[in-house]
């Protein structure tokens, strides 16, 4: 942890810290202190080398993880320069001058890498983004340097003696909604997190980076949504470990990229509670929201007491089960059961068996995962046998007069015998579904042919559905 307001004695090649009261600590020599002060992360703790003469934008704990610049040379080329300090005070906290202060974007890189690296280490028992515990080089790439966008993963070259690249624009230009170009700061957390966890999914599944494609269906379309599923979804999961002042933690994707700027100069950041074409058919192949909005229905739920409602498919409300059991099973099903070929059917199947690893087979994880899955439009077998799942007998189609009062008991075959929950999707207008009992009752206000999904789950989380048509003439 950095020590404010202590200056520094360099003793015979070692580091003391003198603290404000003036006793001194010894520092090991490879690991220093340090001061960052990043517009997205604020001011932060960073671990660096000191070399003799300038602090090293190096981490030493976190595999040797280092911080570069890359810049035009005056030949045209490319330099690639390690950033270094000579007081151990990075960054200034602002957008800045992306020309004078590419610092701060790296203090903001390089703080939300070491809190990827702990992410995984400290919940998921994951050294590093291969798990071998290597370390990374983070690249802040200055406008006109190839490349210089968001954060992205690019794997390690042993041809060329390369680690795994964390690489960024220290400024990006973003369009904004009046269709002007505004140079952004990328290096947010949940972004940086997405890049470490796309080289995660990479590593640990053989999940492709990108589609190989021209805008036609491919065979990767699939496996490449589900990759970038596992980037979004530990890059928020990332946010809530770090639990940052200034980057509070939220199921937006990328929501600090249009900070600083007037309310409303960028679109709206996707919410994983109600990303567009978040039901899986409605979207191109290689979309990850059907996959994000799954999470979020596993995690928090469809009708949260807190955070944002999130509608389903399928008109039947899921209760989640918190971040902790779902990123948990997400990670041992990427890490156990993923390939490059997972696409969104066999990531159902894969993420049902990490739950029936972890919490048991048919037990509210599990069944909470089979209807997250159903409430984003991907259903299927299940892939272990057994369990008691609740369906409510089709009563056939219904006619009732406009105006006139219409009452409808709904039955249901309950192998487990656990109390039910009843919902209903589609109604007509003026009618409703008792939850507890499952009598619709009411009048309705207006004619129209209505397709009506009933949905009843019981206290462990597994659910059965129905549908008819109801005619209001």
């Amino acid at each position: 942890m950095a020590i404010r307001n202590a200056r520094w004695l360099i003793v015979a090649g070692a580091c003391l810290a003198v603290t404000v009261a003036g006793a001194p600590v010894a520092v090991a020599d490879d690991e220093v202190p340090g001061v960052g002060h990043g517009f997205h992360a604020g001011t932060v703790p960073l671990t660096t080398v000191y070399n003799g003469e300038l602090y090293e934008l190096k981490d030493t704990t976190r595999g040797d993880m280092k911080g570069f610049r890359n810049k035009r040379n005056s030949s045209g080329g490319v330099d690639r320069v390690l950033y270094t300090d000579q007081d151990n005070d990075w960054g200034t906290g602002t957008q800045g001058d992306p020309a004078t202060d590419p610092v701060t974007a790296a203090v903001d890189a390089q703080y939300a890498a070491a809190k990827a690296w702990d992410y995984f280490a400290n919940v998921h028992g994951r050294q590093g983004i291969a798990g071998d515990g290597q370390g990374i080089e983070l690249h802040g790439l200055d406008n006109g340097v190839a490349g210089a966008g968001l954060p992205s993963y690019a794997p390690p070259r042993p041809d060329l003696n390369r680690p795994a690249w964390i690489y960024y624009g220290s400024r990006f230009n973003m369009f904004a909604q009046d269709g002007k170009a505004r140079q952004v700061n990328p290096a947010t957390l949940d972004q940086v997190g997405a890049a470490f966890a796309e080289g995660v999914a990479s590593s640990a599944a053989g999940l492709p980076r990108s589609t190989g494609g021209d805008g036609q269906y491919h065979e990767l379309a699939e496996p490449y949504a589900i990759g970038q599923t596992t980037a979004k979804i530990f890059g928020t999961m990332i946010e809530f470990y770090a639990n940052n002042r200034t980057d509070r933690p939220d199921y937006l994707i990328g929501e600090r990229l249009g900070a600083g700027f007037p309310q409303g100069t960028f679109l709206a950041p996707v919410s994983m509670a109600n990303p567009l074409a978040g039901c899986y058919g409605m979207g191109v192949p290689d979309n990850s929201n059907p996959g994000i909005h799954f999470f979020y229905l596993l995690a928090v739920g469809s009708n949260p007491a807190q955070g944002d409602s999130s509608p389903t498919c399928n008109n039947m409300s899921v209760t989640g089960i918190g971040n902790d059991k779902a990123a948990k099973i997400w990670y041992r099903a990427l890490t156990e059961y993923f390939t490059d070929k997972t696409n969104y059917a066999t990531a159902r199947i894969g993420t049902l068996k990490a739950a029936a690893d972890l919490y048991g087979a048919h037990g509210l994880e599990y069944n909470t995962v089979n209807a997250a899955w159903s409430a984003v439009s991907v259903t299927g077998a299940s892939p272990i046998p057994g369990g008691k799942t609740p369906y409510p007998v089709n009563p056939g189609d219904q006619e009732t007069a406009v105006r006139t009062a219409a009452s409808l008991q709904i039955e249901v075959t309950n192998p487990g015998g656990r109390t039910l929950t009843y919902s209903a999707g589609g109604l007509p207008p003026g009618l409703t579904i008792d939850p507890a009992s499952g009598l619709i009752s009411g009048t309705p206000t207006k004619t129209g042919n209505y397709r009506v999904s009933i949905g009843v789950t019981d206290t462990l989380h597994a659910q059965g559905s129905t549908w008819f048509m109801w005619y209001v003439t």
